[in-house]
């Protein structure tokens, strides 16, 4: 995971007026994970102090739509997707230098690693990826999931499809199978069945091929 760390500007270089986000020719899945993490003033969600780093990844599905999988319950194992990723509602104080920055429905969000923000009380808030943005590639880590003929790509809660552009900002599609939940994840019992909600959006716990797993449903 080390790389050679290579200078960059003082502050994040604004981009043009669109939702696109393709960052010229930076690769979103290889940021130098070795720059200087930037001082968070506080937090106001709980992260585990546990960090689990795991190389690029595709994990490929072929779940189902609902009723496909049958309920299997298992306990919930908040995930981290490294020290640059951040849950929703985690607060920073400041963004790396090389965060992309991009205006889409009249907000002007930041990006770094899977992660959107938005300024806040002299900072910045972590928020749910803005569904229509587009950004040009995907962070290292990524799972693979399909939907009927669907493919769809998941990382860090947010969902995504590839287009001409690179990778749109979708709603999570009911029937998409994925293995992590983030942090932050909380329980709420429907209809005697333990579902997880994360930024509204309700995961039944399955077990796929004996892996543990979640599909996301419409209670």
């Amino acid at each position: 995971m080390t790389r050679p760390e290579a200078p960059r500007p003082e502050v994040a270089r604004p981009e043009p007026e669109h939702a696109t986000i393709n960052g010229g020719a930076r690769n979103f899945g290889n940021h130098d994970f070795n720059r200087p993490a930037p001082q968070v003033v506080h937090e106001n969600v709980n992260v585990h102090t546990t960090v689990n780093v795991r190389e690029h990844e595709n994990v490929y599905h072929t779940g189902g739509y609902r009723g496909v999988h049958p309920y299997y319950y298992h306990p919930y194992r908040p995930y981290y997707w490294g020290p640059h990723w951040h849950p929703v509602g985690f607060f920073l104080s400041a963004l790396a230098a090389d965060a992309i920055w991009f205006n889409f429905s009249g907000q002007r969000y930041g990006y770094d690693d899977g992660v959107y923000y938005l300024p806040a009380n002299g900072g910045y808030d972590v928020v749910p990826a803005p569904i229509g943005a587009v950004v040009g590639s995907l962070p290292d880590g990524y799972e693979t999931t399909m939907v009927g003929n669907d493919t769809f790509y998941y990382f860090g809660g947010a969902f995504y499809v590839a287009t001409d552009q690179g990778y749109q900002v979708v709603a999570a599609p009911p029937g998409a199978v994925i293995t992590q939940l983030p942090t932050g994840a909380v329980d709420q019992q429907i209809n005697g069945q333990d579902l997880l909600v994360y930024n509204n959006v309700y995961y039944s716990p399955i077990s796929e091929n004996g892996q543990d797993a979640y599909e996301v449903v419409t209670p």
